[in-house]
């Protein structure tokens, strides 16, 4: 169901609250990562910086509203799609204005599923993960359903509690799922056909605890959120080899404490959104600490458990601020 634009006066005075602009200085020091491949990077002190931040919604079923949002994605085309609790995908622009919405057909008793991933593949298509249907669902930009893919399972073309998805440059999908001591990140093509999965449950390179957000890096390698290790794992996206972790849990600059979702802008630098801390953090593509943002709260630039991020070609940052019912959009001063 597509649901029509909308102008009233209640929307437009909501707008005009919710572009409220704020400057916040960013929590900034030094930070122990991990590294990667290529020759570590020292973990200096960065240089202050001030994100500008703008909101958009509130709680509600109205067009632009949001409950409970939990992944977003921003395609080339300049368009942003956010996913609900409610199994409601929106398409708004990068500044925020209503386009059009359509529902996930599965219901699960009588509730929506919940996504908790959305990624616009390279023919422009979207693909979201229906996660308690253990499903991904293809879409066309205008809301039309062209496949869906996945059974519930274990084994080869299934998935348990299917969460985050992302897709390389030759159109491959990685999907991540979880289920009691069960920790998976599969390869699938667009047309549903598995390719290849890596499972592991633990703390041990290339095992998980709930992976979710799921990331290419500019060198093409698979970024995957470990919730629970508190960490972001860098694999070989072909073969699935670990490569590097970044992170360990903590506060402090560089640390991280339950990281749901991971993202890259087309420098390669490497976003990582906190549910626990209530922030995102920029690190450059060698896994350096550059810049934070966010406190608890409500006020603009402050989070309630986010769990979503995208960047867009701008380098505009979204953040699903999820508690909080509402997108809030960010942009770190230039490195």
């Amino acid at each position: 169901m597509i649901y029509p634009l909308f102008s009233t006066t209640r929307a437009s005075h909501r707008r005009t609250r919710c572009s409220i602009v704020l400057a916040l200085f960013a929590c900034l020091g030094a930070a122990c990562c991990g590294g990667c491949r290529r020759a570590a990077e020292t973990n200096a002190a960065a240089v202050p910086r001030a994100p500008q931040f703008t909101v958009w919604g509130e709680r509600g079923a109205r067009p632009g509203e949001f409950t409970e949002p939990r992944a977003l994605a921003a395609s080339p085309d300049g368009f942003v799609y956010v996913v609900d609790t409610t199994g409601r995908i929106q398409k708004l622009t990068t500044n925020g204005k209503y386009i059009a919405a359509w529902r996930s057909p599965k219901l699960r008793y009588d509730q929506p599923e919940g996504p908790e991933g959305i990624v616009v593949l390279p023919n422009g298509n979207i693909a979201f993960t229906n996660t308690h249907d253990s499903k991904v669902l293809i879409y066309s930009p205008q809301g039309k359903l062209i496949r869906t893919f996945g059974t519930y399972g274990t084994g080869r073309g299934q998935f348990l509690l299917v969460t985050g998805i992302c897709a390389d440059r030759e159109g491959f999908l990685y999907a991540a799922d979880y289920g009691g001591e069960f920790d998976r990140v599969s390869k699938w093509t667009q047309n549903g056909k598995p390719v290849a999965s890596w499972s592991g449950h633990g703390d041990r390179p290339r095992q998980f605890r709930r992976p979710c957000g799921l990331a290419i890096s500019i060198e093409g390698d698979l970024l995957v959120a470990d919730i629970n290790n508190h960490r972001i794992q860098r694999l070989n996206r072909k073969s699935g080899a670990w490569i590097s972790s970044l992170g360990v849990r903590g506060r402090g600059a560089g640390q991280l404490n339950y990281p749901y979702g991971v993202a890259v802008d087309s420098r390669g630098n490497i976003y990582v959104v906190e549910y626990g801390n209530h922030r995102v953090q920029k690190f450059s593509p060698g896994g350096k600490f550059l810049a934070m943002a966010g406190v608890p709260g409500r006020a603009p630039g402050q989070f309630a458990n986010p769990r979503g991020i995208a960047v867009d070609k701008d380098f505009n940052v979204y953040i699903a601020d999820t508690q909080n019912h509402r997108v809030q959009k960010l942009r770190f001063a230039a490195p």
